[in-house]
């Protein structure tokens, strides 16, 4: 959501503040340095939580940032989002300084239904503004019996500490040619996996210039428009996608 004047936020939470719901911060992870696994606890019983939705948080007077949740439970009044603290921006810098306890609102779930769940072989490339969307999705495609692999483009800094990627995602290093490092690793699946998925369900995320060539590799493999879903969550330059 991008950057509005102050009057206009104010307005939206009023207008909305059917879908707004006050959450408290119950737990702090950090994965790595770089990215922060926070734990939120509300009252939100009678929300249907579908995986690739979104939350959005009021990060200062004129901003407001989209967080894609890695786990939800309604029942239990519970949902996770692991954050990647790039450090530029006002959304890093609120996300940074979460601490336990802390109140925030939230704007409730929104967006459509990701998961294709017609398909049996799913495809995820991603990077780190993805990680809880993957972690959500894997954990569907898993419960359903089905197939999942994937890419991650990472920078240097993620790589260079441990980060727990569940099994069935490679890491690749990003590059100033985007998607070109994970464009190669694609185009070196031996023959008889890439027949398993050349028709499966294909989730391409995260910086949009690295969408744009991925795609353009998929579409030069053979896989069809309509088997490929997209989400950029930022673009050099650009602030507020």
């Amino acid at each position: 959501m991008p950057k509005v004047p102050k009057w206009v936020a104010d307005a939206m939470e009023s207008v909305f503040s059917g879908q707004i719901r006050k959450v408290a911060v119950s737990e702090i992870t950090y994965l790595n340095p770089y990215i922060k696994k926070v734990t939120f606890r509300g009252e939100f019983s009678k929300v249907i939580f579908k995986p690739g939705q979104a939350i959005s948080i009021r990060v200062d007077e004129t901003n407001f940032r989209n967080y894609t949740p890695s786990y939800w439970d309604s029942e239990k009044g519970i949902f996770e989002v692991i954050f990647h603290l790039h450090g530029n921006g006002p959304g890093s810098s609120y996300i940074s300084g979460l601490q336990l306890n802390d109140l925030l609102s939230i704007v409730l779930p929104r967006g459509f239904d990701l998961y294709r769940k017609e398909y049996n072989y799913h495809f995820l490339f991603g990077d780190e503004t993805t990680i809880g969307l993957f972690e959500s999705l894997q954990q569907l495609i898993e419960e359903n019996g089905q197939n999942y692999i994937g890419i991650m483009e990472l920078n240097t800094d993620t790589q260079k500490v441990k980060l727990n990627i569940r099994n069935g995602l490679d890491v690749v290093s990003s590059s100033a040619n985007k998607a070109q490092n994970a464009i190669s690793l694609l185009e070196s699946l031996p023959e008889r996996v890439w027949k398993l998925w050349e028709n499966g369900a294909f989730y391409l995320m995260g910086n949009g210039r690295s969408i744009q060539n991925f795609r353009k590799a998929l579409l030069g493999k053979g896989v069809s428009s309509r088997n490929i879903k997209t989400q950029p969550y930022w673009v050099e330059g650009k602030i507020g996608l």
